[in-house]
């Protein structure tokens, strides 16, 4: 199964569970600046679904780990990311490069983006189309992909992390950590209501990592997910 696969298998069993189970809360950012919220509101989903279970502390180790039992895992999870909602003593840091002015990683490998490779399989391609069709008419989209956001710690207010500066980062070696995470400038379509927005994660500083294009709609005054590119894993 592929990362992009199982995300999306995640997020679905998220939202198809039964009444009788457990729902995994979410973190809705009350923010009025609507590139703030948004950014908010994909750390929030980014946190459970991306950067892997380093946020959960002690309790990341899950006996459905050990025998492969997806519906338990989700069950584990679930009811482990609640204990620690709203609860900042149970926090882990996850820290953000703000650097002004700098590119992302995307600048160096979007050549292809929304073409595609020309000797990709066709139906890459279409995909690639498919993921990219609200936005036609934005003319900025390799611009804004490749400029990193100038977000600061102190504009997030997640319900599961910690959000620090990175350079803080040499302050905390003791402290459980998330990782380092930057964001790219958001592009938006011609409704506001759906976004597309670069994410490079490192496990840890100058550790490996991976990145991706996450798509996003406006629904019931959240920032959903709603789809994810993954460009590259290290």
């Amino acid at each position: 199964m592929n990362f992009k696969t199982k995300i999306v298998m995640i997020l679905l069993s998220s939202l198809l569970l039964t009444n009788c189970k457990e729902e995994m809360k979410k973190c809705v950012s009350q923010s009025a600046d609507t590139n703030v919220k948004l950014y908010n509101d994909l750390t929030d989903q980014l946190i459970p679904y991306f950067f892997r279970e380093d946020y959960l502390g002690e309790k990341r180790y899950f006996d459905s780990l050990r025998v492969h039992d997806d519906d338990l895992y989700i069950e584990e999870k679930t009811k482990a990311h609640n204990e620690i909602f709203n609860h900042p003593e149970k926090f882990c840091n996850l820290y953000i490069d703000s650097t002004k002015n700098k590119n992302t990683d995307f600048a160096t490998g979007s050549k292809y983006f929304i073409t595609g490779h020309p000797e990709a399989h066709i139906n890459s391609i279409k995909i690639r189309k498919e993921f990219l069709k609200e936005f036609s008419s934005n003319t900025d989209i390799i611009k804004k992909l490749s400029t990193r956001s100038t977000i600061k710690a102190n504009q997030f207010n997640l319900c599961t992390a910690k959000v620090l500066d990175l350079a803080e980062y040499d302050k905390h070696t003791n402290e459980c950590e998330i990782g380092v995470v930057y964001f790219s400038e958001i592009v938006f379509d011609t409704s506001k209501k759906r976004a597309l927005v670069f994410v490079d994660h490192l496990i840890k500083k100058d550790y490996y990592g991976r990145n991706a294009v996450f798509k996003l709609r406006l629904h019931d005054n959240y920032w959903e997910i709603e789809d994810v590119m993954l460009l590259s894993t290290s």
